[in-house]
């Protein structure tokens, strides 16, 4: 039986993703008191993406927060009880969010992902049917009580075999005499950037003034352990060219070389998940027939700031098969590389160094190089092109000679 893959745990994770999306709206709660008063309220986006075992193969599945949801099973709280907001969907399927609150702040303290296999809309082929349940810490900054936690900034959390990607959040918990404040506290990701209203947030239409493209990234150097043992090992640089579909303009982003990388670890898929303040790209490896690994998957969740707006972009391809090398053996290739992931988005990769399975001792395995660093292909390039110009002086020289030949015959 093959072993599931082990997601890698990461101190407190700032989020992700993955992926410039069309935006996603947002889901917007309301839980009310006994006297049918307001006294939590949110606005999120929400990203899952599940890795579950199938019939012989690790599979995947993505989805998003949907508005049909039901909040009954909420707290709303008061001076000796915790509020709790939670959020049903689907069949068996649920989100919920404990708070905390003292001294005139609440902060949210547990996040709670449940999820049922049996749903086969979400879990296609789930070898294993039954309710699944993780915990993690939601990652919540504290803020003072009658203001709303506002984040637009992605932020993802990992655990086990799951990813959540939130982003365009607000909260609320504890809101007094049913009216939410519109005083918001801002979270640290978004602190660069001046925020609109949330819930009218939009893609601004103006044309920005074109920022000079910036210096090649630098390389970073990530890795991934299951346990003690490093899983994944993977250095390169990485610069993300993208066009903006509202202005039809290209800009080129470098993904900050000290990112936080988590993931997932398995015998047959791999997933690498860089985050920076901004920007989160998942890059998902795939062995293909036992014999080769290659890239198969990226995604990508990207903030962009357009005349003072920020809007948020989600891209994914799955149907990728870059940096095909045999299992066993690393990926390598120092020259500057091209990915097209989708007419709206090329990765520019450079010194790439790269292994998702089966390392040994914790380090690189040889390399197999691009074909772009492989110097011995001019050796039979030039040797051909010679043989070529050789060929055409001997015919030249052959048609010259025979053509004084027939000049110095004499008719008889």
């Amino acid at each position: 039986m093959q072993r599931p893959p082990v997601l890698h745990l990461a101190a407190l994770l700032l989020l992700l993703l993955l992926t410039g999306f069309s935006l996603t709206e947002a889901v917007e709660i309301k839980v009310h008191d006994n006297n049918n008063k307001t006294c939590i309220y949110a606005i999120l986006s929400v990203n899952f993406t599940v890795v579950y075992e199938g019939n012989g193969t690790m599979k995947n599945t993505t989805f998003t927060l949907p508005n049909s949801l039901s909040s009954n099973g909420s707290v709303c709280g008061d001076n000796n009880s915790a509020p709790l907001l939670k959020m049903d969907f689907g069949p068996g399927h649920s989100l919920s969010l404990n708070f905390s609150h003292s001294a005139g702040i609440f902060r949210g303290d547990v996040l709670t992902f449940t999820y049922n296999t049996s749903d086969t809309n979400l879990f296609p082929g789930a070898k294993n049917t039954s309710v699944n349940q993780v915990a993690v810490d939601s990652l919540m900054e504290a803020a003072p009580l009658n203001t709303v936690y506002t984040c637009r900034s992605a932020k993802a959390i990992a655990s086990k075999e799951v990813i959540m990607v939130f982003y365009d959040v607000g909260l609320q918990a504890l809101v007094e005499n049913g009216t939410i404040s519109k005083n918001e506290s801002i979270c640290k990701a978004d602190m660069s950037t001046t925020m609109g209203p949330l819930t009218t947030w939009t893609a601004s239409t103006m044309t920005p003034t074109k920022p000079p493209p910036p210096p090649i990234p630098s390389v970073g150097n990530y890795t991934l352990k299951n346990g003690s043992e490093t899983c994944l090992l993977a250095n390169m640089g990485l610069q993300l060219n993208l066009t903006y579909m509202e202005d039809n303009q290209t800009r080129l982003i470098n993904i900050d070389s000290n990112s936080t990388a988590s993931g997932l670890c398995g015998d047959q898929n791999a997933t690498l998940v860089l985050e920076d303040m901004k920007t989160t790209v998942s890059f998902h490896f795939m062995v293909q027939e036992q014999s080769k690994f290659f890239l198969k998957e990226v995604k990508a969740n990207i903030s962009l700031v357009v005349n003072g707006s920020t809007t948020s972009h989600y891209i994914n391809n799955s149907s990728l098969k870059y940096w095909q090398t045999s299992i066993g053996s690393s990926y390598m290739c120092h020259k500057e590389q091209r990915l097209r992931v989708t007419d709206q988005m090329v990765i520019n990769t450079f010194n790439v160094w790269i292994q998702p399975f089966e390392l040994k001792s914790g380090t690189f395995s040889r390399a197999e190089e691009c074909s772009l660093d492989d110097d011995s292909i001019l050796i039979p390039i030039i040797v051909g092109a010679a043989l070529a110009v050789l060929i055409v002086i001997v015919v030249i020289a052959y048609v010259i000679g025979r053509r004084k030949s027939y000049a110095g015959y004499q008719t008889l």
